[in-house]
């Protein structure tokens, strides 16, 4: 299951001139439910560049973040990174936490499992001290990644 979403910077920035989100350094505020989350900066790889035809590194499709690409001993400059001797084009962006995704607004995310729905009601099972309020953000956060990235 995927605990993080990959957001394009691009996309960032169409929901910001259209007033839904305010992105403060990397602190996301989806201005409707007045709530904030934190961002990871990371990077899409979208192809190998300069003739090159393989990716021995396997990056492709893959998204690392800035920590996992100093980690790795790459080098990245706007949307390129250089890993060794290959160079990447690479899409800039950041990983929002995707806590409990599942199917919205009837479109299923593939990687995502299928939330379960309740049966009949039955006595509320006591809850987690905290968890309730994390699950409730998450599930909002997810909601609205998922209704404006589809």
């Amino acid at each position: 299951m995927a605990d993080h979403l990959f957001v394009p910077q691009t996309t960032l920035d169409a929901w910001s001139d259209q007033g839904k989100i305010d992105v403060d350094g990397v602190q996301l505020t989806i201005l409707a439910e007045k709530k904030s989350y934190q961002l990871t900066p990371a990077v899409r790889f979208v192809r190998v560049v300069d003739g090159a035809s393989a990716d021995p590194h396997g990056l492709i499709k893959k998204v690392k973040t800035e920590a996992a690409l100093k980690q790795m001993g790459a080098e990245h400059m706007a949307d390129s990174v250089i890993l060794g001797e290959i160079a990447y084009e690479v899409q800039q962006g950041f990983l929002a936490a995707a806590g409990a995704i599942g199917s919205v607004v009837g479109r299923p995310l593939a990687a995502a499992p299928a939330v379960a729905q309740p049966a009949a009601p039955t006595a509320p099972a006591p809850a987690a001290p905290a968890a309730p309020q994390k699950k409730d953000e998450e599930e909002l956060l997810t909601q609205f990644l998922l209704s404006n990235l589809l």
